[in-house]
């Protein structure tokens, strides 16, 4: 479990390099397995941590170089510090600090085949944005997206726009929208006067 978690604190900061467009890479890690998985020097054996070790590999191919080395986790004082932030007073920290909850690991939302009939949609590119970080190469789009996305979160698979006035939005697909409509209508104290069957 906690190499899960190792691996997905490294897809998170890979995503966030993706997002600031960098190039070369330089990552320090305190995990001796998953260090030595991504540098080939230890073979993924179990399922789980080889569909991470894909996932990884596969977004690495994206820099033009990238370095990853061990450091012990005693030398590692930003990443324990963090490590310590669930269990502390949030109302002590003045700063800003942006948390991302995974209800599901990232290698069971990432999808990189499309099922045939489906036309993509708006909040597509939101939403791969989100689970893995993907971005144009265009940097105007790149920058655009990264920028919309803020507005938006991802639960438990579906993309909801954030609001200061009401709760969270579902995003639905044009197919969605007759029965959304027939949900709504019925409300929450059954169906409304006048409405059809």
């Amino acid at each position: 479990m906690n190499n899960e978690a190792e691996y997905e604190a490294l897809l998170a900061d890979l995503g966030l390099a993706r997002a600031v467009r960098a190039k070369n890479l330089k990552v320090y890690g305190d995990s001796i397995l998953v260090v030595a998985q991504v540098n080939g020097v230890f073979e993924a054996k179990d399922d789980t941590m080889d569909k991470y070790l894909r996932v990884v590999k596969g977004i690495l191919t994206q820099f033009n170089e990238w370095y990853v080395e061990h450091i012990p986790r005693e030398v590692n004082t930003k990443a324990d510090a963090l490590s310590q932030f669930p269990s502390s007073e949030i109302e002590n920290y003045t700063r800003s600090i942006y948390l991302q909850v995974l209800k599901t690991p990232t290698i069971h939302v990432i999808s990189l085949i499309v099922p045939v009939g489906v036309t993509s949609y708006w909040i597509d590119p939101i939403k791969t944005h989100i689970e893995t970080g993907w971005l144009s190469d265009d940097a105007q789009e790149a920058r655009k997206l990264s920028v919309r996305a803020l507005r938006y979160s991802l639960i438990e698979g579906i993309l909801y726009k954030r609001s200061f006035i009401i709760p969270c939005a579902k995003c639905i697909r044009p197919l969605e929208v007759e029965e959304a409509l027939k949900e709504s209508h019925k409300g929450i104290f059954g169906q409304h006067l006048g409405a059809g069957p």
